[in-house]
């Protein structure tokens, strides 16, 4: 058996445009309609946007929990066409102002046939 492991470092950069990304997906009701002006990374994997909305005064915080931000992620990298294995382990941690998205696969090996 072959196991691979693959780390993605998403920036803090990098973590705004997902965000921006998933403001866009029809009938999503997470994020209000906005400039995405922060996100900070939790401990645990989750996140906390900041959304200016126009016209507002203040910024409106949102959160999400891990999963909904490895939903997130996962959404970006297929709109980047960055490939990640349907069956593969995933796992997020915040580092800093950026996550880290480790993946996990194994890949069975077979013998040669005599």
């Amino acid at each position: 058996m072959i196991i691979e492991t693959r780390e993605l470092l998403f920036t803090n950069a990098a973590l705004k445009k997902a965000f921006a990304w998933y403001a866009t997906v029809p009938n999503q009701t997470d994020l209000p309609l906005g400039a995405i002006t922060t996100v900070t990374p939790k401990p645990g994997g989750g996140v906390c946007v900041l959304v200016q909305q126009s016209g507002a005064s203040r910024n409106r915080e949102v959160s999400f929990n891990a999963s909904k931000t490895l939903a997130v992620l996962l959404y970006f990298c297929r709109k980047q066409r960055i490939p990640i294995p349907r069956d593969a382990d995933k796992d997020i941690t915040a580092q800093g102002d950026s996550i880290s998205l480790t993946i996990s696969g194994q890949t069975r090996t077979v013998s040669p046939t005599s």
